[in-house]
């Protein structure tokens, strides 16, 4: 009895090593941003406001890139890690950017609400993520400073909004802190395509291997009771 206790046992490991873990669902969603606009458009202070609730009435303008992340819950209860990247607007540092946007899941245009040029820039940058990406990230626009006068015509922001059918806008204000949190609340809950399908790829992967893993547990079975059944 205890020879054949030992033997279900060693069956037992041996299948245990063959089946494999189930992939953890427990952690925060990651998702990929990248901040993009002209120099002065208001990127890093909506940034400074989001990650310290702080707002600089000066600051310089950044060189190169600046990452920062932050973890939080959104009112739906989902837990956020969002990984963001702000961009440089200057020209001279455009080339250094496709290595930081690879698989960015979102893309934050940012333009001034009283700056024009900033705002007629955009399709520059569109054109800029769409080389790089595709259509593999999905855009976001953002008037920033709204607390200013504007100088962007509504009917020119809408204009873009249909020409760039299904991106969602919003104002913001990172002196006044207003909307800020809606921004990235909205960026956390936006569906992604990879997600599902690397999901169904986890999923489709597991049940093979837990199936391939079964066939051959099964034929060591047999090889230890002698049985060709």
């Amino acid at each position: 009895r205890r020879e054949k206790r030992e033997n279900e046992s060693d069956q037992m490991s041996d299948r245990e090593r063959l089946i494999p873990s189930a992939p953890s669902t427990s952690g925060p969603r990651t998702v990929k941003v990248v901040m993009m606009g002209d120099s002065c458009a208001g990127k890093s202070a909506i940034l400074e406001r989001f990650i310290s609730n702080t707002f600089e009435e000066t600051s310089t303008s950044t060189i190169g890139m600046d990452f920062f992340s932050k973890q939080f819950t959104t009112r739906s209860g989902k837990s956020v890690r969002l990984q963001v990247w702000d961009t440089a607007g200057q020209e001279r540092f455009r080339q250094l950017m496709p290595s930081y946007i690879r698989e960015a899941s979102v893309a934050i245009l940012v333009f001034d609400l009283s700056n024009e040029r900033s705002f007629t820039n955009l399709e520059s940058w569109v054109l800029f993520m769409r080389r790089q990406r595709g259509d593999k990230t999905k855009l976001v626009l953002v008037g920033s400073k709204s607390d200013k006068e504007r100088s962007v015509e509504p009917t020119a922001v809408l204009q873009f909004l249909i020409d760039h059918e299904g991106v969602p806008y919003i104002e913001t204000s990172a002196r006044t802190g207003e909307n800020i949190a809606d921004l990235f609340e909205t960026i956390a809950n936006l569906p992604f395509e990879n997600e599902e399908e690397e999901e169904y790829i986890r999923d489709r992967s597991r049940t093979i291997r837990l199936s391939l893993g079964g066939e051959k547990a099964i034929e060591e079975e047999r090889a230890r009771s002698g049985c060709s059944c």
